[in-house]
């Protein structure tokens, strides 16, 4: 089966350890790949690179910078199409988006015999106005199929209207990359290092971590801050205020390759996501990768998160300071329940996250 995978974000091996799977697991799957040629991915600008598992095909984005407006380089996607002659294009966008609408159309002339299944990550039901809601009304009645990152997504799918059938294929972790650290002891530390890893954005619950923090002022710990955005002057601001600043270390963006050694600088990690009107947890990526790398995490009630941890990690309350600061409380505490949930926790990726 000819097999042609859309994604604008499919830019190196590591970003596309999806596609790497599939390409192993089944060898009858005759796959290609087409991705953006240059995409800013966690606020680090990324240059797409071949594999050696398949050819990569790289367009230019068009007409944007935003994921949902922009559109490729029609050319290389015409010539994919027709050289490859998929029989499944497995497009990975939002239903509403601009690039959505694009591949759709260029399928339809160039690829009228392939079936199009959609990897959707949206969670948060939105009227949008024309055009995007017809594009949205277009897409879910062209698609055969949907796969989602998790059962939020499912939801919203129906809620929408889709009724075809609609899988949940969570997002992976390379467990050998992720891995717990070595004779490097988490007990050996005299300050125990609390992770946050994401883009520090409204929503992301950095002021709920930072009011957190100050109520742990008496005990030790240093936090360890992986990631860019908006938010992060307003968090540093409120550090600095209650004299926390000094305990905190800020890498600022880095490329996605750095972010494995990172983790096992850190004793726990903590995502505490609060819904607004453009975030709710679709997945919590960086949820597996921490537990895969040996950390026990702790996730507020946002979204996914809850869905994602299941038991073995600790779960509070969305916008609750008291109870997050409680629960890192507990792990900087409880020597017994870190190594509890450590287990736990990497015994839950190799079941259920390993690609």
């Amino acid at each position: 089966m000819r097999v042609l995978r859309i994604a604008h974000a499919s830019l190196t091996p590591a970003l596309r350890e999806r596609e790497r799977a599939l390409a192993r697991g089944y060898t009858d799957i005759d796959l290609e790949v087409v991705t953006t040629s240059r995409w800013r991915e966690a606020e680090v600008d990324v240059d797409a690179v071949d594999d050696d598992l398949f050819p990569v095909i790289k367009a230019r984005p068009r007409l944007s910078k935003h994921i949902q407006l922009f559109a490729y380089e029609p050319g290389p996607i015409v010539a994919a199409l027709r050289r490859h002659r998929p029989h499944l294009i497995d497009l990975n966008h939002e239903p509403y988006s601009v690039a959505c609408a694009e591949v759709l159309s260029l399928c339809s002339w160039y690829a009228p015999q392939a079936v199009v299944v959609l990897q959707t990550c949206q969670n948060i039901f939105h009227r949008y106005p024309p055009p995007f809601n017809w594009l949205e009304r277009r897409a879910l009645r062209r698609v055969a199929a949907a796969h989602v990152c998790s059962e939020t997504v499912r939801e919203l799918l129906r809620a929408k209207g889709f009724k075809n059938p609609v899988a949940i294929v969570p997002f992976g972790v390379n467990t050998e990359a992720f891995c717990p650290r070595g004779a490097f002891t988490r007990e050996s530390k005299q300050s125990p290092t609390i992770g946050f890893v994401g883009r520090m954005l409204a929503g992301k619950g950095l002021n709920i971590l930072a009011d957190a923090l100050a109520q742990l002022g008496s005990e030790k710990w240093n936090v360890l801050l992986v990631g860019e955005g908006s938010e992060r002057n307003n968090f540093e601001t409120t550090l600095a205020a209650r004299g926390l600043l000094d305990r905190a270390h800020f890498t600022g963006a880095i490329s996605y390759d750095r972010v494995p050694g990172l983790y096992q600088q850190m004793d726990m990690l903590v995502v505490p996501t609060q819904t607004t009107s453009r975030i709710r947890e679709q997945f919590g990526r960086v949820l597996v990768e921490a537990m895969a790398s040996g950390l026990p995490v702790v996730g507020s009630s946002c979204g996914a998160i809850p869905e994602v941890i299941d038991d073995a990690g600790l779960i509070v309350p969305e916008g609750n300071s008291a109870a997050l600061a409680a629960a890192l409380r507990r792990l900087l505490l409880d020597c017994a329940l870190r190594e509890e949930l450590t287990r736990a926790g990497r015994r839950r990726v190799i079941e259920h996250y390993t690609w």
